[in-house]
């Protein structure tokens, strides 16, 4: 008894040191297990047995019970000798090799009276996991080392993943969603040490491919142990010294003479390429059996040349373009080092480990589309990390404790490669100015081209400081597992402001005035109200406690339970309760049934928090103007009437018509009735006795005066009364043009919600495991997620009568004079998917994987930054649509007895229902993908030749069509593009098909040295993947759904490899 309180009190002591000086503990070691018999199958109580590492210190040492059953814990991943021995028999020696975070069950038969003499095997432990209920996989060794992959970023494997969606033209939240979920939901270990960058998402710091051993990402079901993600669990694991000194040196380079084009422009020659990449590493003894060290050093330089496409325009455009972009067309330069040092120590019972990462790398004049567009960023990133785990009591079933902590520092810029281009424009062309009246649209029949870049520069300094410990131990039939994680996150940074202009404006115009003064101007600027407002100063604590039990009911069956708790300090919710119960039932021994239900809450993402105030996120705030370079002149179509069309203030303008003409001709507004402005109308505000300004004069605040006789302030007073509107209608705005704020910038800070909650998941999945052979398994898994409290921005007090054709856009209190823009959990998703998964590991010189997804995914998000096309949630109000005075065939309509089309086009529900406006996007989600299939495998040829290659088809990125008829559902006087009618995301692109091979020669050089040559190809079949498509119906010269940019071409490398 006295033993048994020392063990407790010495835990709980060494725990409670832990927290101040050690880290968040996730499982990155693992177990072996089995039961030891004789020839009859008897078990065999009282057997030693014995695992040492192959190249390692480790060992383990365990003796069987009255049942013949051992375990030996907290193994590093790697290859082991297991030797069984007791007297009488005799000796059982197997090779086997474990990976990360999993229970392998090893059984052993020992001979009767033959003392003395060892039999040595190779075994494979069985591909089942009998135990396990939780889903992923584990991308070994083998297939780092031997699988293409491309720019040696090991990352890209996640793609053997089954339920992982890859979007390359994305590095956001798109990037690789897992199972349906945000790519910024997955959580990024290394060597248990946390690596997710929680502003942008995503892993934070690269390592060099030398440095990872393997990694194991887990899709669903994962334990208690685990938090702080509703995706995926990516764990990955490095490289550590041993015994024996080991070393690799590689050489990789790329270059344009490999590649092939695959332009949508027949006339393009491939882009020009240079690669290279370097890369170094040794480990080996310190102190044989006690300290080990192993490093690594890398450094890629690439000069990328970027494929563009000019849209399809005509010559005297597409010739002023090119004068403006060619000079600024070069390569994407990018460098990077990335350097890793690692030590290991094997003290009595403690393991210790420290390592340091740190990699610093930039790239200039990156981007996609034309030169003018493309920015410069660089990033450094630091990681301190140390852990020790304790083997504690009895051997056999001891007390594992593991301690570690870690410092991150990762400073990084965002900034414009071009900065003389402030923002950017999106030019809408016009073969030749739409008569307006009698009839006209908004938009040409030509595509849209953007130049310039959005964002101002930007920058962030991230620090992460994290602590924690844990403790485990077997009990009977339990395995308890408990502990605690905390993780200290602090930002600061500059939020850039972002510029976004829509020039409409005829393809002679805009070649005779230039961008500024060509036509009609739609500027939305978003960015903080002062600069010390744009500073970002994000914190957040997060705590996070567990406890698990692994509980073998029955041999054959194992229930998975836990609970977790996570607190972050900046969420307002304490009842983050996160149970955990799963079910794995070997119903055979070569069939597993397995069942999971669990909540997984996301971590605070700080990304998402960044324009609010209350969080310390920069005082962010946007508006639009409506600008009029020569008054009403130069306006190609309706454009110039925009805010008269979207129920905001302001008159319809005719783009061609005098006042003398309409008074003429009795024109009235053209679609939606009433009186109508002549093109000439801001050219008569002049003095008295002043001729008026010529027609298409440029207009601003520095020759208004020669041109009026006004003063600028005198012209903005008289020009608003001119078409009925009170004083301060018009400003003078960037580069001194007359300008209307259609929506002005809101008022007060963006304030939190009441219901702000955490972001969850709650998931359930069932399935099954078949091992065909002892080579090949089957699995078949259905999940169902249910995502909740997705967070995003709204303006919380738009009137419902906003929607409503007469009323147009006001607000209710309390500020009924502007927005209020509220961050909330508004959103949700929900995801259902069949995976099919075939895996055979390398026998008879070949392996391979496979699996197939089927998904139906669904949300009503349009993204972070992006507000909802209808952004009311309430109670319908009673409303009555007005008739203006001068229409007296019109009849009022009214909700109070049922719903009703208003004049406008817009639906508005009966009076006293709920209405929640995010639903009008509710549609096919933009993080999953209906149809995933990929295949990879190595083939091992005589003379040492080696062929592994990735092969990758899945359905196209979903997209909505553009709507056509600028509606505007909420009445907001905003105009998201999306034609709800068809349905958000109701089309999808052309499918992604992507195969990459590796085809290498391996030399041995004496026993211990081994020479590789080696040729990659990524997309060897040059597929033309899209990267962007035409979204509109209204460009003859672009079919709707027709790929407007595509991914890169075939591109090959060639690679030299020692190793010893």
């Amino acid at each position: 008894m006295r033993k048994i309180k020392f063990i407790v009190s010495s835990c709980v002591v060494l725990m409670v040191i832990g927290l101040f000086s050690v880290v968040r503990s996730q499982t990155t070691t693992s177990n072996i297990e089995g039961t030891v018999t004789d020839p009859n199958g008897a078990v065999v109580a009282g057997a030693t047995v014995k695992a040492t590492g192959a190249n390692s210190a480790a060992e383990r040492t365990a003796v069987t019970d009255s049942a013949g059953f051992y375990r030996l814990v907290a193994l590093p991943a790697g290859t082991y000798k297991v030797t069984v021995s007791q007297p009488g028999f005799g000796t059982a020696t197997f090779n086997v090799e474990l990976t990360v975070n999993r229970t392998g069950v090893l059984n052993a038969k020992l001979d009767v009276g033959a003392t003395g003499v060892e039999v040595t095997v190779t075994s494979e432990l069985p591909l089942l996991e009998p135990t396990a209920s939780s889903t992923g996989s584990t991308v070994t060794p083998r297939q780092i080392q031997d699988l293409p992959v491309n720019g040696r970023e090991y990352l890209d494997l996640l793609q053997l993943v089954p339920g992982v969606a890859i979007n390359r033209q994305s590095s956001g939240d798109n990037a690789s969603p897992v199972l349906g979920e945000r790519s910024g939901n997955n959580n990024f270990l290394i060597d248990g040490q946390p690596n997710k960058d929680t502003v942008n998402g995503g892993a934070a710091a690269q390592f060099n491919q030398e440095t990872i051993a393997e990694f194991q990402v887990l899709t669903s079901a994962y334990k208690a142990e685990f938090g702080q993600a509703s995706g995926a669990i990516v764990n990955v694991i490095t490289k550590s010294g041993g015994n024996q000194f080991h070393g690799v040196g590689s050489f990789f380079h790329r270059n344009d003479s490999f590649d092939s084009s695959n332009s949508l422009s027949s006339t393009s020659i491939k882009p020009a390429l240079r690669r290279y990449d370097y890369s170094l590493a040794l480990g080996g003894p310190i102190w044989k059996d006690k300290m080990f060290f192993f490093g690594s050093s890398e450094r890629i330089q690439e000069d990328r040349g970027i494929d563009f496409n000019y849209p399809a325009l005509p010559p005297n455009l597409l010739s002023l373009l090119q004068t403006q972009e060619d000079p600024l067309d070069g390569p994407a330069i990018g460098r990077e080092t990335r350097n890793f040092f690692k030590l290991n120590e094997n003290f009595g019972r403690h393991q210790l480990n420290q390592q340091v990462n740190y990699t610093n790398g930039y790239d200039r004049a990156a981007g996609a589309g034309l030169p003018s567009t493309r920015r410069s960023t660089s990033a450094r990133h630091l990681l301190l990390g140390f852990g020790d785990t304790m083997i504690l009591g009895d051997q056999g079933n001891p007390w594992v404790v593991t301690l570690r902590g870690s410092y991150r520092g990762e400073p990084s810029d965002d900034q414009p490669a071009f900065p003389q281009f402030t923002g950017t424009t999106s030019l809408q062309p016009f073969p030749a100015q739409q008569t307006c009246p009698p009839t006209c649209g908004f938009f040409s029949t030509l595509p849209s081209v953007v130049f310039g870049s959005l964002s101002t520069r930007s920058f962030l300094d991230q620090k992460y400081t994290s602590v924690g410990a844990n403790v485990g131990k077997r009990f009977g039939d339990h395995e308890i597992k408990f502990g605690w994680q905390y993780l200290r996150t602090k930002v600061d940074g500059l939020d850039p402001n972002n510029i976004a202009t829509q020039l409409y404006a005829t393809i002679d115009d805009f070649v005779n005035f230039g961008p500024i003064n060509s036509g009609i101007i739609l500027l939305a600027n978003t960015g903080a109200v002062t600069p010390e407002k744009a500073k970002i100063r994000l914190n957040n604590n997060y705590n996070g406690v567990f406890v698990q039990d692994d509980w073998k009911i029955l041999k054959n069956l194992t229930v998975n339970l836990g609970l977790r708790y996570e607190k972050d300090s900046e969420f307002a919710a304490d009842k983050n309760f996160a149970p955990r119960l799963g079910v794995a039932w070997a119903i055979t021994p070569k069939t597993v049934i397995r069942a999971n239900y669990g909540v997984f809450f996301d971590q605070f993402r700080l990304g998402l928090v960044a324009n609010i105030p209350s969080f310390g996120g920069s005082d962010r705030r946007g508006g639009q103007s409506l600008y009029f370079p020569r008054g009403f002149y130069g306006s190609p179509s309706l454009v110039s009437s925009i805010a008269r069309f979207s129920g905001l203030p302001g008159p319809c303008i005719s783009n061609q018509l005098t006042d003398a003409q309409i008074i003429t001709l009795g024109t009235t507004c053209p679609l939606i009735g009433g009186p109508i402005v002549g093109v000439d109308r801001l050219n008569n505000v002049v003095a008295v006795g002043h001729a008026p300004i010529p027609a298409n004069a440029v207009l601003n605040i520095s020759n208004v005066q020669t041109l009026t006789g006004l003063t600028p302030a005198q012209y903005l007073t008289q020009a608003a009364a001119a078409i009925g509107q009170p004083d301060g209608y018009f400003q003078w705005g960037e580069f001194g043009v007359l300008n209307n704020p259609v929506i002005p910038a809101q008022s007060t800070p963006t304030t939190v919600d009441s219901t702000f909650n955490t972001p969850q998941t709650r998931g359930f999945s069932i399935g099954f495991q078949r091992q065909i052979t002892n080579d090949i398994v089957f699995q078949a898994d259905y999940f169902h997620r249910d995502i909740r409290n997705l967070l995003g921005t709204r303006t919380s007090n738009l009137a419902f009568r906003s929607r409503v054709a007469g009323i147009g856009r006001s607000f209710d209190a309390p500020n009924t004079l502007g927005e209020i823009a509220t961050f909330g959990p508004f959103f949700k998703g929900k995801y259902d998917a069949l995976v099919l998964s075939l895996d055979k590991r390398l026998s008879h010189r070949f392996s391979l994987g496979g699996s197939y997804t089927y998904a139906k995914a669904t949300d009503n998000s349009l993204g972070i930054g992006t507000r909802s096309t209808d952004q009311f949630i309430g109670i319908a109000p009673v409303v009555v649509e007005p008739c203006a005075s001068g229409n007296p065939g019109c009849v009022q309509q009214t909700n109070a007895n049922g719903s009703f089309v208003s004049r406008n086009g817009n639906f508005v529900a009966q009076a006293g229902t709920f209405v929640n406006g995010p639903d009008l996007d509710k549609g096919p989600s933009s993080l999953a993908l209906d149809h995933i299939f990929q295949f990879n495998g190595l083939l091992e040829l005589p003379w040492q030749i080696q062929i592994g290659g990735i092969f990758r088809a899945q359905s196209g990125f979903h997209f909505s069509k553009f709507d056509n008829l600028n509606r505007d559902p909420d009445g907001n006087g905003n105009f998201n593009s999306i034609d709800f009618t068809a349905g958000r995301n109701a089309f999808s692109a052309a499918p992604y098909v992507n195969f990459d091979m590796r085809f290498s020669k391996r030399f041995d050089v004496g026993e211990r040295v081994k020479v590789q040559v080696l040729f990659e190809f990524f997309n060897i079949l040059n597929r033309q993947n899209p990267a962007a498509i035409q979204n509109r119906d209204t460009i003859p010269t672009q079919a709707f759904g027709s790929t407007t940019q595509v991914l890169s071409g075939r591109e090959g490398q060639i690679g030299f490899r020692i190793s010893f």
